[in-house]
């Protein structure tokens, strides 16, 4: 109990040293690889992203693999999502519990940007051709609960980016803890996104310019970007409303390497943990503010199923719309 208060006391003053430091690098909208930090669970985008201490679900492997370890059986699950500008996201989780030993999962997320033209300079001519962009991360989380009240878990993903004939691959990895506190539900969490090296598109290209009458041509490679670093730390609370129904209230505050803090709120009402209604709302993100969603949990022949909906407001942008659907067995 108390080496696990230590871990958990620790890995906290490293968060809280590392994010004033990073806030004097404050470099908005320099990372790349954006998709990765598009959360794909409609039950945690629906209350507003605060997504760090909830538990139990397939889904945390794309947000807090800690909350892995709080999953009994195996679970199956898939999202979709409209996202802005005709883009589409897809995501899919499978994860299984290994008796006395973890949980382990399978993820992976695609973007369908759709087709674009593509002009190249062919001597004098232009010439108008068509091309798809592709960005693809498959992962593999493991967690497991480390004492009675401490869940740690970490994932590692491949990420493919492509741009017509241009590719950019690398690595990242996530680590997450939850930790119980003993009040009560009340659980708090930390969480690492996107860390890793630096990625590039390979190939080169040709910077033509002049420098005073005299005309240059410069064969040059592409320069490295950094991936969607982020900090995140969460607090989680159960209400017992009545005898078949409770109210979860989750906040989390989460420090960016692109951008300034954000603080994210979420509210669950469910009814016989069967129906789920749900609202959120997120600080300082520009167009995206609130939130909300509904859920609704079956037992069937195959297991339990679930699906889940959420909308969000992207103000000029129009609504985003995302929905999941989930087996357990």
């Amino acid at each position: 109990m108390m080496r696990a208060l230590r871990i958990v006391t620790a890995i906290a003053c490293i968060i809280a040293f590392a994010v004033p430091c990073l806030a004097m690098m404050n470099k908005v909208g320099t990372a790349g690889a954006l998709f990765l930090k598009v959360c794909m669970d409609p039950r945690r985008v629906s209350m507003g992203e605060a997504s760090a201490a909830m538990v139990g679900d397939a889904s945390s492997a794309l947000s807090n693999p800690a909350g892995l370890a709080g999953l009994t059986g195996s679970e199956f699950f898939i999202s979709d999502a409209e996202w802005i500008a005709d883009i589409r996201l897809l995501s899919g989780v499978y994860a299984f519990e290994l008796p006395g030993r973890g949980v382990l999962a399978f993820s992976g997320v695609a973007v369908d940007y759709g087709e674009m033209p593509l002009v190249r300079e062919a001597e004098a001519d232009a010439v108008v051709e068509q091309f798809r962009p592709r960005d693809v991360a498959i992962g593999v989380s493991y967690a497991r609960q480390w004492t009675d009240r401490l869940y740690v878990g970490g994932s590692f993903k491949y990420i493919d980016q492509s741009i017509a004939e241009y590719s950019s691959r690398g690595i990242a990895f996530d680590f997450g803890t939850v930790y119980f506190t003993g009040f009560r539900t009340l659980r708090l969490a930390m969480a690492t996104s996107n860390f890793g090296p630096d990625l590039r598109f390979d190939g080169s290209y040709k910077d033509k310019y002049y420098i005073g009458t005299a005309y240059v041509e410069e064969e040059k490679v592409y320069g490295s970007y950094d991936l969607p670093l982020d900090f995140r730390l969460g607090v989680a609370y159960d209400f017992d409303v009545s005898p078949h129904s409770r109210l979860t209230a989750a906040f989390d505050a989460t420090h960016p390497n692109d951008y300034s803090e954000r603080i994210h709120l979420g509210a669950e009402y469910a009814w016989d943990e069967a129906l789920f209604l749900r609202c959120g709302y997120t600080s300082n993100a520009e167009e995206m503010g609130l939130s909300a969603g509904c859920g609704l949990r079956l037992s069937t022949a195959w297991g339990r199923g679930a699906v889940d909906y959420a909308y969000t407001d992207f103000g000029v942008f129009q609504g985003v719309h995302r929905v999941s659907l989930g087996v357990s067995f």
